[in-house]
Order: structure tokens, then C-alpha cells, then sequence
């Protein structure tokens, strides 16, 4: 098991990458705890991956709540001692629409689940770390925090941001021992709304599994190595 005795919090576990996300790191031996808003989701996640034998704990969380964040890290630590993981997956596109068609409400939406919560999250979470010397933090990014792209600019602030906010931290956390790791990932065949792609186009995008497999090999790498950025695509299209 790659991750025995760690403890991990992911966050957007409800769903998507972050449900196989904890699945996979439970499987690798790590005790995860999963966060998202939607409780019934979570406790279904939970019972799965005791189903296996593994340890899993769920608390409900609006990560967009910098109050209910410090009470999701609190609780972890009070639980389990100490935090070795912060998998950041929570994310939405809001809608699809000209700019000029996003309402104020739309944007803080949008800026709040995909940059505030992570800063939220870090904020929380670092000086545990900081006393641990030691800790991996990993975002997941998005193509279009690289490369923008038409009717969904205000995710792709959130996630240009999200890079340089990443970066920042990274500097700053190096000499206490902790990585800060951002996954820029192309299409995952996840719930996608307001997104609707066709059936057989959705077969060509990465699995949420797949995906998961990447945020594993980051947190699992040789002590001499880090990854600042790490790319990934699906093999046969470029979305």
C-alpha cells in the first residue's frame, strides 16, 4: 500500500474525480476524509469504502464557507492527528454563455468553488503542515487555466488564478517540506453540466479513475523528486 497511515482530505468527494479519488487512496491504505456539500452522497462513498475494510470519515462541507473549512480541518485533526494530504477536486462551470450573459452570481459561484475554496482549504491546512514539516497539496486545474476559451471565461480566471495562486504557495511551503503539485487535466468523462457532450465523443475523454491514478502518482513520488505542474490529456483528442 502506497499511502499507509497518511491521512487525506479531498474535497468535491461527492462526485467525479474526488469520488474516485477517494476510493483509489482508501485502497492504497491511506484514511480518507471526504468533503462536498451533498451529505447522501458522501455517506454512500463512506460505506463503500468500508465495504472494503478501509477507513473512510465524512464531513459535510461548503468549501466556499472559509468557516466550515477550518471546521472540516479542525475536526480532521481533533480525529485523526495530523493531515498528509489535501487533494483539491471540488469544481463548476456554472454555465456556458458570452460574458456579458454571466450574472454577478454566476461569477461568485464560479471564483469562489474554484480559486476561493482552495485558498480557503490551503489557508486551513498549512500550519498543520507547517508543524508536521510536512505535507502534499494538489489542485486540479484545468486545460483552460492554460488556454482560454470562449462562453466559459469566467472558469477560466478562476482557473488561470488558480495556477499562479499554486505557484505562489508552492514557494512558500517548500522549506517546511510541502509540495503544492497543480494537474492541468483535459476532458474527464465526470457530470459535466451545464456541459453536454455527445455520447460517443464523452468515450474519448479520461475516466474519473484515470484521473485519480494521476493524483496518486503525485502524491507517491521519490523523495528526491517534486512536480510543480503536471499536464494530462486524453490519449486520442485534444480537449
Amino acid at each position: 500500500m502506497k499511502l499507509k497511515g497518511r491521512v487525506a482530505i479531498i474535497t468535491g468527494a461527492s462526485s467525479g474525480v474526488g469520488y474516485a479519488a477517494a476510493r483509489l487512496f482508501a485502497r492504497e491504505g491511506a484514511t480518507v476524509v471526504v468533503a462536498a456539500r451533498r451529505r447522501e452522497r458522501l455517506d454512500h462513498l463512506v460505506a463503500e469504502i468500508a465495504g472494503e475494510g478501509l477507513q473512510a470519515f465524512s464531513i459535510p462541507t461548503d468549501i466556499t464557507d472559509s468557516g466550515e473549512v477550518r471546521a472540516l480541518v479542525d475536526r480532521t485533526v481533533s480525529l485523526l492527528g495530523r493531515i498528509d494530504i489535501l487533494l483539491n477536486c471540488a469544481g463548476s462551470v456554472q454555465r456556458i454563455s458570452p460574458l456579458e450573459q454571466f450574472t454577478d452570481s454566476d461569477w461568485r459561484k464560479v471564483i469562489d468553488t474554484n480559486l476561493s475554496g482552495v485558498f480557503y482549504c490551503a489557508r486551513a491546512i498549512v500550519p498543520q503542515m507547517k508543524a508536521q514539516r510536512n505535507g502534499t497539496i494538489v489542485n486540479l486545474g484545468s486545460r483552460v487555466g492554460r488556454v482560454g476559451v470562449g462562453n466559459i471565461a469566467p472558469f477560466c480566471a478562476a482557473k488561470f488564478a488558480l495556477s499562479g495562486l499554486s505557484q505562489a504557495l508552492a514557494q512558500e511551503l517548500r522549506p517546511y517540506n510541502i509540495y503544492v503539485t497543480t494537474v492541468f487535466s483535459g476532458m474527464i468523462d465526470a457530470d459535466m453540466a451545464p456541459l453536454n457532450p455527445d455520447v460517443n465523443l464523452r468515450k474519448r475523454f479520461m475516466t474519473t479513475e484515470d484521473v485519480a491514478q494521476a493524483l496518486l502518482w503525485v502524491c507517491t513520488l521519490p523523495p528526491s523528486l517534486r512536480v510543480d505542474e503536471l499536464p494530462i490529456m486524453p490519449r486520442l483528442i485534444d480537449l
